[in-house]
């Protein structure tokens, strides 16, 4: 008889400090430096000694396998990550030692990217063997993903001082890596539309958020200012999406802004882009420019987003 299982996909990350030189040997496809592990091992232990990235991808998995038994499903969740433990290839063999041969794939990554689900896609592709491989939505299509995003928002909203710019986040990307017709973008563009919308706001505009001489998806209309940016860019040369984050918060300092707040739509998880780079990084940037900067909690595993998740995953789960 057949067996369906379920892998929760993501990038992955080191799950202690004696792991990230491994972790990014991977992520590189090389050996990094001394130096360069010695500074990306200082930034993990700042934010705890490792990614939280491998304990909260397993209680969503857990989370996920209670939705499903509570529907009636046999269905078992595995975690399979792309550049450490545990691997895609474990994810999967731990799925095919219970009897399952056709396996439904979850991305932790909202949104589709060449970096994040490609990198996953392509990793599944290699270890299915015969297994059947079905894809489930990707998180960022989903209503509770606005929903957690915009509660959130509206705590640091509300815990904030005073009038603030609304900064929505995502990684940066290379934009050789893009299509002409690229989802990334254009999710993130809706994403930050049905937040403003719910939260009673005015929609985007390409070009509508200014701040200084920085013009981008947003809106300066209405009672709520917001914008979307990037940040997280890589090292790698060549054009890279924009505007970022820290050029955000120094025009906003230019412009006499005295708080911002960012919601880091990008992301499911914490990981080191939201409690290094947002909290740390970005956040003592704008201290120095005299900018009160407040971060927006993102959903890990907020019960509503699990129950969704799980509701998309029965309905690709054959019956009896």
């Amino acid at each position: 008889m057949s067996r369906t299982g379920v892998l929760l996909m993501g990038f992955g990350g080191p799950d202690s400090l004696e792991a990230v030189g491994p972790f990014m040997c991977n992520l590189m496809g090389r050996e990094p430096s001394a130096e360069l592990v010695e500074r990306v091992q200082a930034r993990y232990d700042s934010i705890g000694g490792a990614s939280p990235l491998p304990e909260i991808a397993s209680q969503i998995a857990q989370a996920l396998e209670r939705e499903l038994a509570d529907k009636g499903r046999d269905a078992p969740v595995r975690v399979g990550m792309a550049y450490w433990h545990p691997f895609v290839a474990e994810g999967l063999g731990e799925l095919r030692a219970l009897g399952v041969d056709r396996v439904v794939t979850i991305s932790l990554s909202p949104f589709e990217s060449k970096a994040a689900t490609g990198a996953c896609r392509d990793a599944v592709s290699a270890e299915a063997g015969g297994l059947e491989v079905v894809e489930a939505p990707m998180a960022g299509t989903l209503a509770s993903f606005v929903e957690a995003h915009a509660a959130a928002l509206r705590n640091a909203l509300a815990g904030g001082r005073g009038p603030s710019v609304v900064v929505f986040t995502a990684h940066s990307l290379p934009v050789a890596d893009l299509a002409e017709d690229d989802e990334y973008v254009a999710g993130l563009r809706r994403t930050a539309d049905a937040i403003a919308e719910s939260l009673g706001w005015a929609s985007g505009v390409d070009g509508g958020g200014t701040v200084g001489p920085i013009s981008t998806y947003g809106t300066t209309t209405g009672r709520q200012p917001w914008l979307l940016a990037y940040q997280s860019k890589g090292q790698r040369p060549g054009e890279w999406l924009g505007p970022e984050l820290d050029d955000i918060i120094d025009a906003a300092a230019q412009e006499g802004v005295r708080s911002i707040v960012v919601s880091p739509i990008g992301f499911v998880t914490d990981h080191m882009e939201t409690l290094y780079d947002l909290d740390i990084v970005a956040a003592s940037r704008a201290e120095k420019s005299g900018i009160s900067l407040v971060r927006s909690q993102v959903p890990n595993a907020d019960s509503a987003l699990v129950a969704e998740m799980a509701a998309k995953l029965d309905s690709l789960i054959p019956k009896g």
